[in-house]
């Protein structure tokens, strides 16, 4: 579901490239997607707007936390930062790992605030081309990060860089 480019176009939801999901899901065999649509969604199990990741608790990962790995792409824009502060809130209240899709903003309040106590982040090498519902593609005009949000760990993070891949 991130927003991350915006061409003339109807649609704002832009998908995460399926070959760079892929990689990532191999490492982290993600079990839940947390800013999905149904058409879009990675993973088995989603949550999508109506479910709203931001308001509901996530307490019903907490019965199993070993079950779930979590993969977010919030929407790229001015809200991103909530996405982050949510997601490092709670990896820790219910033990889960949570892995975003960000943009590289190394210069917001949100980065400073909450980036910084991820685990990891890997900076991701040239621009990543994102994918929108009608089949489009097209390159982001920012730079992004993959950010790994541990239970364990509260920062600072290890930084590494990321190829893009095809």
């Amino acid at each position: 579901m991130g927003t991350a480019y915006h061409p003339p176009s109807s649609s704002t939801e832009w998908s995460t490239p399926e070959a760079f999901f892929k990689r990532l899901d191999d490492e982290f065999v993600f079990t839940l997607d947390l800013c999905a649509t149904e058409d879009n969604a990675l993973c088995g199990a989603f949550v999508d707007k109506e479910e709203d990741c931001l308001s509901v608790e996530w307490d019903w990962v907490a019965q199993d936390p070993k079950r779930y790995t979590a993969w977010m792409n919030p929407p790229w824009g001015r809200g991103v930062g909530k996405f982050v502060q949510r997601a490092y809130e709670q990896s820790k209240r219910h033990g889960l790992r949570v892995v975003c899709l960000l943009p590289a903003n190394t210069d917001t309040k949100w980065w400073r605030d909450w980036v910084w106590r991820a685990s990891e982040v890997r900076f991701v090498t040239g621009r990543l081309h994102f994918v929108c519902s009608d089949g489009r593609t097209g390159p982001c005009p920012t730079g992004a990060c993959v950010v790994v949000f541990d239970p364990e760990d509260s920062g600072p993070p290890k930084c590494l860089l990321m190829e893009r891949g095809t």
